[in-house]
């Protein structure tokens, strides 16, 4: 079986532009599209479409279907996807199988115009860092942050859903890269419809193609981006080569191996561990103002709180914690709920143990012990299966180096 990627086309239209590509193939739509704001037409990589592979690689090795792609391919992307890629996904994921990928590659010209250092921003902990990390006095002009950007591949919810899920995320990373005058990119895309064929096969959740879709997107506006700065949550100490339920867990060895001659591609932020990277906005003024980690926002939900941030949900909750523990929740009432937080503090910490334990989130696990070594008060975990997992996650935890 053979999957067959062709006509790449760019069509215009009164606020978007739609670039698409032919899927022929008896199980899968008939077209990958994605969406771009007309003022970022001329980012868009329509010669060298990279972004086509990229969208299709991952069920293409699950359902064991070879990749045909009519058009010419970044050379070094290709002998990646051929090789290393594919080793290092199959690592991660055993289900996923060795497949054929015919392509075209030719010496690809870089754009004479000035391109941007870009790196997607929800305004969570971990882009809020590389936005500190990327626009300090002492980093390289050729790392400096120009550009952020908000790619609805997944992470807002169903990308069905994406012209009602996306203006709130765009608005939100607007107000930030305004102030700071950065350029921002936005885009969607119909990722699931293409991703749902591979359904049947194993898994294909946003998660654990996460890395991929986000590279898709990327690889898009290559004519206007020079180097992305994607943000894990993972660094290189907790790193691991698979089997795991995220790529984030395989940043630092996989999103090198994404780049191309045109599009530079490295881990933001991959030598600090999340606590240093939580440690590093304690007492930064705009993310006192505008850190939003809150999951009903990404889900597209109603919070019953006034706030930017429900407070009761585990990635609010672990926030609160870590303020907590650096004495810095009143500095962060602006956008979390403190007394709330503070009143139903037992309750809500008991709640974020026990998603921990029973997710067996080994690094939020390991944060957890280390508060109570340090004298902070935080529940253990409740009942005799909460007991087996943390002492079996604990085994397999590295120690602090």
């Amino acid at each position: 079986m053979t999957i067959i990627l062709k006509n790449f086309r760019l069509q215009e239209a009164s606020e978007n532009v739609e670039v698409s590509c032919e899927i022929v193939s008896d199980d899968f739509p008939s077209k990958l599209s994605f969406f771009v704001p007309r003022e970022h037409a001329g980012a868009i990589d329509i010669d060298e479409p990279n972004w086509a592979p990229m969208s299709l690689y991952w069920q293409a090795m699950m359902m064991g279907q070879d990749l045909v792609v009519e058009a010419d391919l970044s050379p070094v992307l290709l002998y990646r996807m051929r090789g290393d890629l594919m080793a290092l996904m199959r690592n991660y994921e055993p289900l996923l199988k060795p497949i054929r990928i015919e392509a075209g590659f030719s010496t690809p010209a870089l754009p004479a115009t000035d391109r941007d250092v870009m790196t997607g921003f929800s305004g969570g902990v971990d882009s809020f860092a590389t936005f500190l990390l990327y626009t300090d006095s002492n980093v390289p002009p050729s790392l400096r942050l120009t550009a952020l950007a908000v790619f609805q591949v997944g992470a807002l919810g169903p990308t069905g859903e994406s012209k009602m899920l996306l203006p709130p995320a765009v608005e939100h990373a607007r107000k930030h890269a305004d102030r700071n005058g950065l350029r921002l990119y936005s885009l969607w895309a119909n990722m699931d419809e293409v991703y749902e064929p591979a359904k049947a096969f194993g898994p294909i959740d946003f998660r654990r193609t996460v890395g991929l879709r986000n590279a898709a997107a990327a690889l898009l506006l290559q004519n206007g981006v020079r180097t992305y700065l994607p943000s894990g949550s993972v660094g290189y100490d907790g790193a691991t080569y698979g089997p795991y339920s995220c790529t984030e867990n395989l940043d630092p060895a996989l999103q090198p191996l994404l780049a191309t001659e045109k599009l530079g591609v490295h881990a933001a932020g991959a030598g600090l561990t999340r606590t240093q990277k939580q440690t590093l906005l304690l007492d930064d003024p705009q993310a006192q103002m505008s850190l939003n980690v809150c999951l009903k926002g990404v889900a597209g939900q109603k919070s019953s709180s006034s706030k930017l941030n429900c407070s009761t949900c585990w990635k609010c909750i672990q926030t609160l914690l870590v303020l907590e523990t650096h004495d810095r929740l009143d500095a962060f009432r602006e956008v979390f709920d403190v007394d709330l937080y503070l009143r139903e503090r037992r309750r809500l910490l008991s709640l974020l143990v026990d998603f921990a334990h029973t997710e067996a989130h080994l690094g939020m696990m390991k944060q957890l012990d280390g508060m109570r070594e340090a004298g902070f008060d935080v529940p253990q975990p409740r009942g005799r299966l909460h007991k087996n997992i943390r002492n079996a996650a604990r085994r397999m935890i590295k120690p602090e180096r």
